[in-house]
């Protein structure tokens, strides 16, 4: 282990002196579940990162990467933990090629700067036809006031969430029922491995790999494998119109159902949600007018040209008032993308008076979605539980808090999170904690069940990083 000093002089030799930090009030902020690191460094690129990795390597010292800290909370207590390195100076967009609905960003550029940036930019539906000898009045698409692109992906804590933490976690939100997985948006990346080499894989084009594609190997590695550095992802362009619908339903039986009516059609929303009573007012924290929420709301986000919005929109009301809707609302555009930002936000808004919280994702196949949600309510309403319930419905995910304060809810919590873990797994599901208090961590299954999958990733762990650096104890099993 290197002398403090020493370490601190040599660290600044990379990345500069003003760019090290080693005073408590400064790495108390970064401390994790309770371990505060020996050093916090900011690098400003790819090879200053590799250096850092270098030299951690050499003198054995435990690294966890840092990007907005929204994520942090997962994972296991760190075994040891020496350096954490800060990805929030590498906060440049490299290249934005709307042309070809691509963008390169540093790990450190914040998911909505990159949203803001991709909206001035003009995309490629509005060019007139008059260039080839047609009617100058058509388009080729929808004229929206000519602006363009955006990532098609609403991690939660979208305020705070930088892409390399986004990808480093998997993260995603309701819209990935129309937008898939940020895995599937990724068409190169730039990371530096355990041992502090550059790995490049892909580029800006599809058919970019040959042989293994290990940019996919980074996503959800939750820094275990290496830190990343800089990824190249698909946009898309804005839609022509936005609104997001919110249906009222007092029994659960209707809202499910309403809810099955809509994915027995053709309709395209680009999400469907199913959330109770207290989750909606922690969103929605302002009234809407006309809107009673009942015990269960269903938001529907819908994204597309103004045509197929418009035909949307009037068969869901439709079919809500025969599934027993008890109100309805429409949020226009200005409203809708704030109502999407605060369901990204649910989980600090609860932490605001809930700090120790405990957060569960639940997974599982999407025809055991009603089931699922059916059990989760009965268990944590027969714990005399106080929580927030928010589920993907077309996406077989769901994120339960459970609000608990004092000794008695901690035991309480831990026995339903185990009941909701075993449910899980007999729909061949599984159950992740995001957060919680790191006292009740040990009695928590914080990576739910390892599956047959386990033995390779041990391997996997052991090849890329064979002295345990990245992250040490932290990922699935203690890796």
């Amino acid at each position: 282990m290197a002398d403090p000093a020493q370490m601190t002089d040599e660290l600044a030799a990379i990345v500069g002196q003003d760019f090290v930090k080693t005073d408590p009030t400064e790495t108390t902020q970064f401390s994790i579940d309770g371990i505060v690191p020996k050093a916090v460094v900011y690098p400003k690129n790819t090879r200053q990162v590799s250096e850092v990795v270098k030299y951690a390597n050499s003198k054995n010292l435990a690294i966890v990467p840092w990007g907005g800290g929204s994520k942090i909370t997962m994972g296991h207590p760190p075994t040891r933990l020496d350096l954490v390195v800060c990805t929030r100076r590498m906060n440049h967009m490299k290249d934005v090629d709307v042309s070809n609905l691509t963008v390169t960003v540093e790990a450190g550029v914040k998911f909505l700067d990159i949203q803001a940036r991709l909206a001035t930019e003009d995309d490629r539906c509005y060019l007139p036809l008059e260039d080839l000898i047609t009617d100058g009045n058509e388009m080729i698409c929808s004229d929206r006031s000519h602006s363009g692109c955006f990532l098609p992906i609403d991690p939660p804590c979208p305020t705070r969430a930088t892409i390399g933490g986004i990808i480093a976690a998997d993260s995603s939100g309701p819209r990935r029922l129309l937008y898939t997985l940020p895995r599937d948006l990724i068409l190169g990346i730039r990371f530096v491995a355990a041992d502090g080499e550059i790995i490049g894989s892909g580029g800006k084009t599809v058919k970019n790999v040959s042989g293994y594609d290990i940019s996919k190997l980074m996503v959800g590695s939750a820094g275990s494998l290496g830190i990343l550095c800089e990824m190249t992802l698909r946009l898309l362009p804005l839609p022509e119109a936005m609104e997001t619908l919110l249906f009222s339903f007092d029994a659960f039986a209707d809202a499910s159902g309403f809810i099955d009516r809509i994915f027995d059609t053709q309709l395209l929303p680009a999400a469907v949600e199913i959330m109770n009573r207290n989750a909606f007012g922690k969103i929605m924290r302002g009234a809407v007018s006309g809107f009673q929420a009942g015990a269960f709301v269903v938001p529907v986000a819908l994204e597309a040209f103004q045509e197929a919005v418009d035909r949307m929109r009037n068969e869901m009301k439709k079919m809500a008032a025969e599934s027993n809707a008890t109100a309805e609302a429409v949020l226009p555009e200005t409203e809708h993308r704030p109502f999407w930002l605060a369901v990204g936000d649910l989980n600090p808004s609860v932490a605001e008076n809930h700090p120790g919280r405990i957060t569960a994702r639940l997974n599982y196949p999407v025809a055991a979605w009603k089931e699922i949600i059916e059990y989760a309510e009965a268990a944590l309403e027969e714990g005399g539980i106080d929580h927030t319930l928010l589920a993907h419905a077309g996406s077989g995910v769901c994120l339960i808090n459970l609000m608990i304060t004092g000794n008695g809810d901690r035991d309480q919590a831990a026995d339903a999170v185990s009941k909701l873990l075993k449910r899980c797994l007999k729909s061949h599901g599984n159950l992740v904690i995001e957060q919680a208090p790191v006292e009740m961590k040990q009695k928590l299954p914080i990576w739910g069940e390892a599956g047959s999958d386990l033995v390779v990733m041990k391997r996997i762990k052991q090849t890329l990083d064979p002295r345990n650096v990245m992250s040490p104890g932290r990922y699935v099993a203690g890796l």
